[in-house]
């Protein structure tokens, strides 16, 4: 069986990657928010073979999901209903054939201070970046 980072020429990977704009209760601050977000989706990510990266900036979300098919969809399902954010739009469905998050339940960058151990270095918030922009690209190309 292959760890949450690794996969075999056989196994079968989705990557969803989505926008969203924050609703969030003004008499509760963001890293208040996204300290429950992360830490709701660590512990189900790590259980259900899921990895990842959450940006947070200026009031929007972007954010990439990737492992076992049914579990992304699951997941996924779960965020467009939560409340704490609205205009879900997904930029990107595919199924790469290797993760660009396997070290990282759900890494996380953003504009906000958070936990400690909850920044990451970095290097999640440029691959974010750089998946994200190339999601656009495919966008835009679809569309044109």
């Amino acid at each position: 069986m292959s760890t949450p980072g690794t996969t075999t020429p056989d196994a079968a990977l989705r990557r969803v990657i989505y926008v969203s704009h924050a609703v969030a209760d003004p008499a509760q601050p963001m890293e208040a928010v996204i300290g429950s977000i992360l830490d709701a989706a660590r512990r189900n990510n790590a259980r259900t073979g899921v990895t990842g990266a959450l940006l947070y900036s200026q009031r929007r979300f972007a954010q990439v999901l990737e492992g076992p098919p049914a579990a992304v969809e699951r997941i996924f399902e779960t965020i467009q209903c939560d409340l704490r954010h609205d205009h879900v739009t997904v930029l990107e469905v595919s199924s790469p054939a290797t993760r660009a998050f396997g070290d990282w339940s759900m890494a996380f960058a953003g504009d906000i201070k958070a936990a400690p151990g909850d920044i990451h270095p970095a290097a999640p918030s440029e691959r974010v970046l750089a998946i994200l922009q190339q999601a656009i690209r495919n966008t835009e190309a679809a569309t044109a």
